[in-house]
């Protein structure tokens, strides 16, 4: 019995031992933004297989990945990866609102009353920060093409960086006083620049590409690239940058650099690097030409050859796979080619003559964008006006709108649980200080369209809310999981496979088969 009893004992010591060790030195979360779920079953036939197919067969691949709340911002969606809540828990429910504390004055999520970086909009802590204060703090660094991208899934602290307007790399005083000396000499040379060509050369022969539609890239039968090509000046190549795969190669270059120093500085193999990658230019990419177009597939295919150099650089650092985790999602996916326009400024002016036939002339509504209506309640209240009473009157016309699939007011929305599916996506996403008077998604075939661009997201249907989760390393094993979970599992799982605490405003779910493996 007691022989039985300390086998027992050094069973359950190896096991910790085990699970204490299988903590990773090394995290990397990769956030390709609009790369829609299906997006490596699809072009799989012409991915490498040290890319994509890598981490999507050798890791713990969810096929039922969903964002839970609408509008599916680009931001919004990077806050829930980034804190492991929804909207209505880490307040990101919109680039800009109205402050009604201050005059309906208009607040810019990233920037102060002067256009200054500010973090002092972000209410609740990344992931990012959660382990810089850890106990496995080691070096934690966020990179983007976008500085709201970059800014969001940062936090309020550490090493945070992205493209100016000009090509460069920089931060914001927020985050550091100025770059470092290394970063700031490539921005002397312009070193981004020498990623951008002037013309933009498929991958592959035509007609080895499943999209046929494209429009700026160069495609042939057999490659023959013109001579001199790239000697001609490029007007706006910063432009030129954003919107081809020229931005993700001047990002894996940055993030292959950011290792290499890590691994330099490392002081101690109980702490834990992290270093975040959110991808904007596919997002851009997908806008400008659409998800079904030969670029969206080029950029896919060069970002495949992106991720396979960086994997080949982690292995010739971490020999075993349990020292790093790496994992792989979207903020959002993207919608149809050329849909139905709703006309925002339309609606607002049409709600705006509504209101004042019932209750007199006066500027009742401040504006109408993504997803929000926002009223004058300084005019409501003028009038002595039920606020809602208003909100009522004022949803029950909007669904008269074209295009308009369903409402919602913030009085229903801070009063109970909402009971459709489209409404709890709205309820998710509310945020009460922050959020208009009125909550709406649009039907199937219409977005919010921004004129420069083929293609948008936002709604509430799965082309928008389906989006890639794949967990790579770290002792996991390797499986296709079909269980439905959310984006707001993704901060809550990644801290418990680094071993420290949850965001501490997280509410996502922790996803069990990661843990159990």
């Amino acid at each position: 019995m007691r022989n039985m009893h300390r086998l027992f004992v050094s069973i359950v010591a190896l096991c910790t031992l085990n699970i204490a060790t299988a903590q990773p030195k090394l995290a990397i979360n990769i956030v390709v933004s609009s790369m829609k779920a299906t997006d490596i079953e699809r072009y799989s036939i012409n991915f490498s297989q040290e890319g994509f197919m890598r981490l999507y067969n050798g890791g713990a691949s969810f096929t039922e990945c969903y964002t839970d709340f609408v509008p599916t911002s680009s931001q919004m969606c990077l806050a829930t990866i980034a804190t492991g809540a929804q909207p209505s828990m880490h307040g990101i429910a919109s680039t800009q609102w109205h402050d009604r504390t201050a005059g309906n004055a208009i607040i810019h999520l990233c920037q102060d009353s002067k256009g200054n970086y500010t973090t002092d909009h972000f209410t609740a802590p990344t992931l990012a920060q959660t382990l810089a204060t850890s106990e496995r703090a080691g070096r934690v660094v966020t990179i983007a093409h976008n500085a709201s991208s970059a800014m969001i899934l940062a936090g309020k602290q550490n090493e945070c960086y992205w493209i100016d307007s000009i090509g460069n790399w920089s931060t914001a005083n927020c985050y550091a006083k100025s770059i470092p000396d290394w970063l700031n000499a490539q921005n002397e040379i312009s070193f981004n620049r020498s990623y951008v060509r002037n013309t933009w050369f498929g991958k592959l022969s035509k007609s080895r590409y499943i999209n046929t539609r494209a429009t700026d890239i160069a495609i042939y039968d057999i490659y023959s690239k013109p001579k001199n090509s790239d000697k001609k000046p490029i007007p706006n190549w910063v432009n030129t940058l954003m919107t081809t795969p020229a931005a993700d190669n001047a990002i894996f270059t940055l993030a292959k650099k950011i290792v290499d120093q890590m691994i330099a500085d490392k002081r101690n193999d109980d702490y834990c690097d992290m270093l975040t990658i959110c991808l904007d230019a596919p997002r851009e990419i997908a806008q400008k030409y659409g998800p079904d177009s030969i670029e969206y597939e080029d950029m896919l295919y060069c970002l495949d050859a992106n991720i396979a150099e960086l994997m080949a650089h982690i292995d010739a650092i971490f020999p075993r796979q349990s020292d790093y985790l790496i994992t792989l999602t979207s903020d959002r996916g993207i919608g149809q080619i050329n849909p139905k326009d709703f006309n925002t400024q339309q609606a607002e002016v049409i709600l705006n003559a509504f209101l004042s036939a019932q209750y007199g002339q006066g500027k009742w509504v401040l504006s109408c964008n993504n997803g929000s209506i926002y009223l004058n309640r300084d005019q409501i209240y003028s009038k002595k006006l039920s606020i809602a009473q208003v909100q009522n009157e004022a949803a029950t016309f909007v669904m008269q709108f074209r295009g308009i699939a369903n409402t919602a007011t913030a009085t229903a929305l801070q009063g109970g649980i909402m009971s459709s599916s489209t409404a709890r996506l709205m309820q998710n996403a509310f945020y009460p200080r922050r959020c208009g008077d009125i909550l709406y998604c649009l039907q199937p075939d219409y977005y919010q369209i921004d004129e420069q661009y083929v293609a948008q997201s936002g709604s509430p249907y799965n082309h928008d809310r389906h989006i890639p989760l794949i967990f790579y390393g770290a002792g996991i094993e390797s499986g296709k999981i079909e269980r439905k979970v959310s984006s707001s599992a993704i901060a809550v799982s990644t801290a418990a496979m680094l071993g420290i605490t949850r965001p501490n405003c997280a509410d996502g779910d922790m996803i069990y088969e990661l843990k159990h493996r």
